[in-house]
């Protein structure tokens, strides 16, 4: 069986996997299984070591793909599920994965043994191929074709970097879309170009392309573009974020693009006027000193805009000389000269974890994970947390003495990530990678964030017990309690924690809460709750009449030393904190309305409380209850509530309210 063969077989087969991590193809590439690479050495240092359930499989493992090469590798690229790879003797292979018997083979229009170096770039759907040498040759392949195009118009410049239209993404799966819309490239001479790369008709046997493409702008100094990416602010469509890195510098440019939909020749380019004026008076972060690699990454998120999917760009990292460089991409009203870059922070590189006081090398390229920086060295691979800033993986690649890694690149539609070497390619295979996300969360005390990356109900119960003993520890008893009330502490002890406090709102908090994780079945327990909360509300509203009455009756000793003579001569002395009514007389005091108000709100929730229970409540004990505590009005509402009109007629006959007994029947 092929390996392609293998990868289809592998494909309908496949095992769980994070929803984010695309099944990739590890299995059938793989010719040790989850062991990684025959004869590797692994040395991870990660996360806090899980203890709630044994885990299936690393996080990261890095398997080689058993595929024999015809030739050396000279460039890979990886989009959309399709891998194309240039070899020497100029030719491009282009690997359908998911077709498996599907491996194209195209030439490239140079002398076979002239073709040493090469960079490709694949669009996004996985359909153009663009291919540039250091002697400034360019060609552009589109599928289907027996072979690759020069560019007649694209001469000497070599394209360092590519950045695709997102506008093109959306129709990655309709046969009739075949252009990339307006896309942007810089060269090695620091300039930024536009064209649109499109199949015209009869193209397959023509000799040449003459793609048009214009220089749009130059960067302030002269340097090489080792990245570029283009994107649109997700409410704003036209406004756009162009980033350009460079080997010490990169540049935030920002500004509203010309229509993306149509293009003229008699107009300017798309991009020109918001590049040129952006890079005038540039926004740009610098790194002094030697140039670094210069490598930038940008990570999207899927979501839905106007009903629709689409992928919003939310992280960057971008290689400098000192480190990585990373940050969030927030996007809001920014104009031009405005950041959308927040919390960035410069890591700095690891050092090869198996040399004692080994120089930090620098890496080569990188990628973006939802939570990791992937590092590609000559010789190994490794893995940052974004989240703890901590090396979270490394393998190198000790087996293969004097291989050279010459990529890392990851395929955005299906979130896979492949590194090659002139004679192996290899997939790093990325599994649940926000396993132990929700510990970092927890460690940080975001508690929200950490509850959302939990996998079981032993985690939540660790991140809730936290939550709770953190709330309890700062005073804020009530937001304790009911997460006290989710967590698996025995309900005595934590019942015993907050009667301790005497204060009765907390305890109500904490059965509430306690409540509601119950289940219906669950009748003596649901019974014994709703009867102490009965208690409790009754105590609380007694409370609070005392409390009335007391206010009330201090605002009547101050108003009892003022005749009404006083009054018409100075109707506007009042006693502190007490209103006065056009009359004179005094009404409810700012403290009083606040009992009022604590007092109907207390009603509202006991009134809800033996609405939703009255099954559950015995009617003795809350007759009794309501007796002992004299709340007629409570004792009136569960009468009526429940049917009983007899004692509602009996009670107003009693007081000689013949009307409402007469209502009541």
């Amino acid at each position: 069986m092929s390996l392609l063969d293998d990868y289809a077989e592998y494909q309908s087969s496949s095992v769980h996997r994070n929803s984010d991590v695309a099944q990739g193809p590890s299995s059938s590439f793989s010719g040790n299984g989850t062991s990684g690479v025959g004869g590797l050495a692994s040395d991870t240092d990660g996360f806090i070591t899980t203890t709630l359930e044994a885990e299936d499989a690393p996080i990261f493992s890095l398997d080689t793909v058993q595929f024999q090469v015809p030739n050396k590798i000279i460039s890979l690229s990886v989009s959309n599920d399709i891998l194309v790879l240039v070899i020497e003797g100029a030719k491009v292979l282009r690997i359908k994965l998911q077709e498996a018997h599907n491996i194209v083979e195209a030439d490239i229009p140079l002398s076979p043994s002239s073709l040493r170096a090469c960079n490709a770039f694949l669009d996004p759907t996985g359909r153009h191929l663009l291919l540039s040498t250091p002697q400034g040759e360019n060609f552009y392949y589109y599928e289907g074709w027996d072979s690759a195009k020069p560019l007649s118009k694209f001469k000497s410049m070599e394209i360092t970097a590519v950045a695709w239209n997102s506008a093109a993404w959306s129709t990655a799966n309709l046969p009739s879309s075949s252009t990339t819309r307006t896309i942007l490239f810089g060269t090695h001479d620091g300039k930024i170009y536009e064209t649109e790369l499109r199949p015209g008709t009869g193209d397959n046997k023509a000799k040449r392309s003459d793609l048009p493409v214009k220089c749009v702008a130059e960067l302030p100094v002269r340097e090489r573009v080792t990245g570029i990416a283009m994107e649109p602010f997700p409410a704003r469509r036209k406004q756009h974020l162009v980033l350009i890195a460079t080997g010490t510098r990169i540049y935030q440019v920002i500004g509203a693009a010309a229509d993306l939909e149509t293009r003229s020749n008699d107009r300017l380019a798309v991009f020109e006027s918001m590049l040129r004026e952006g890079l005038t008076a540039p926004n740009f972060q610098e790194i002094p000193g030697m140039p670094g690699p210069g490598a930038l990454a940008v990570y999207h998120c899927e979501t839905r805009l106007n009903g629709k999917s689409a992928a919003v760009a939310t992280d960057f990292a971008w290689l400098t000389s000192m480190g990585v460089f990373f940050g969030k991409l927030t996007f809001g009203t920014q104009e031009a000269g405005d950041s959308v870059v927040e919390n960035a922070s410069l890591l700095p590189y690891p050092s090869a974890s198996d040399v004692d006081g080994a120089v930090v090398e620098q890496p080569s390229s990188l990628a973006l994970t939802e939570f990791h920086i992937l590092l590609q060295y000559s010789d190994r691979v490794c893995a940052l947390n974004m989240l703890s800033s901590k090396l979270a993986f490394e393998q190198s690649l000790s087996g293969h003495t004097g291989e050279q890694l010459q990529g890392l690149l990851v395929d955005e539609s299906k979130r896979t990530c492949w590194l090659f070497s002139p004679a192996n390619i290899y997939e790093l295979v990325v599994t649940d990678e926000d396993r132990d996300v929700w510990e970092i969360y927890l460690q940080r005390r975001q508690f929200d964030s950490a509850l959302q990356r939990c996998y079981n109900d032993a985690q939540r119960d660790v991140v809730l017990r936290a939550q709770a003993e953190y709330y309890f520890s700062t005073g804020d008893y009530v937001r304790s309690a009911e997460c006290f009330a989710q967590t698996s502490v025995s309900f005595e002890e934590a019942v015993l924690r907050f009667i301790a406090l005497k204060d009765n709102r907390v305890l109500k908090s904490y059965i509430v809460s306690k409540l509601r994780t119950l289940r219906r079945r669950d009748r003596t327990q649901i019974a014994l709750l709703v009867t102490w909360l009965l208690e409790i509300y009754l105590s609380m509203l007694g409370a609070v009449d005392a409390k009335i009455a007391a206010l009330t009756t201090s605002a009547t000793s101050n108003d009892s030393g003022v005749n009404d003579a006083d009054l018409e001569q100075a109707p506007r002395k009042q006693p502190a904190g007490v209103l006065a009514t056009a009359n004179g007389r005094a009404s409810l005091s700012p403290p009083e309305v606040t009992c009022e108000q604590e007092k109907l709100e207390l009603q509202k929730e006991l009134y809800s409380l033996v609405e939703e229970f009255k099954s559950y409540v015995d009617p003795s004990t809350a007759y009794q209850l309501a007796e002992s505590h004299g709340r007629r009005d409570f004792w009136l509402h569960y009468a009526s509530l429940r049917g009983d009109y007899e004692r509602v007629v009996e009670y107003w006959m009693e007081k000689e309210d013949y009307i409402r007994a007469i209502e009541v029947l």
